[in-house]
């Protein structure tokens, strides 16, 4: 299973980028302007579309720790399903893996904030008695080429300041690899988890 740093890669809980509160110049505007308003769609960003689209899918994993010698140990075994949800504007893993430790459960959600023209995500796992943590929205920095997924998350280990280097790549029709790398802030990276995704079933719209 992987690591409880891996645990803390950001996956999101779904936020509005948009403000509920009204404002003197909202509550002003003619009625038909905010109809208008009201009834415009919030348009997709073609970057995340083309993210969703290669992870979206069933996927079971095979889970190896350390530095990447695959040959080490036999791999723990899970699972990953990537969903859309309503509207197009979220893009959802449910994770699942059989541990030697015990089964580990992921909940991440990404979504493309307009505000910012950025990914955001945050993380909910069955690690500790947190559960979601917001602070791997506030401490992540999440970032899509049309090639990997690349997520990176600072956070507090003890007196250190630790980073956890994540990234989806090698994608193919029907396969996908995932490692993980972590370090202090600053220091070297080393490898702590790799993951090699096969595609096994599609999703519903």
């Amino acid at each position: 299973m992987k690591s409880n740093a891996h645990l803390l890669a950001p996956i999101a809980l779904v936020l509005s980028t948009a403000s509920w509160l009204p404002t003197d110049t909202a509550m002003s505007a003619p009625a038909s302007t905010q109809d208008a308003s009201a009834a415009a769609p919030q348009t997709l960003s073609a970057d995340f579309e083309s993210l969703a689209k290669v992870l979206k899918g069933k996927w079971t994993t095979l889970v190896y720790h350390g530095k990447g010698d695959e040959n080490k140990s036999p791999p723990d075994h899970g699972e990953q399903v990537w969903r859309i949800g309503p509207g197009g504007l979220t893009l959802i893993e449910e994770e699942h893996i059989a541990s030697r430790d015990g089964d580990h459960y992921v909940l991440a959600l990404h979504w493309w904030d307009h505000s910012t023209n950025t990914l955001k995500g945050m993380l909910c796992n069955n690690s500790g008695s947190g559960a979601c943590s917001i602070d791997s929205y506030y401490r992540s920095k999440l970032n899509w080429d049309g090639k990997h997924l690349t997520v990176d998350l600072v956070f507090p280990q003890g007196p250190k300041l630790m980073l956890w280097h994540e990234q989806f790549g090698d994608f193919t029709s029907d396969s996908f690899l995932q490692t993980g790398d972590i370090g202090e802030v600053g220091g070297p990276l080393e490898r702590v988890i790799t993951i090699r995704a096969k595609k096994v079933g599609a999703v519903p719209d």
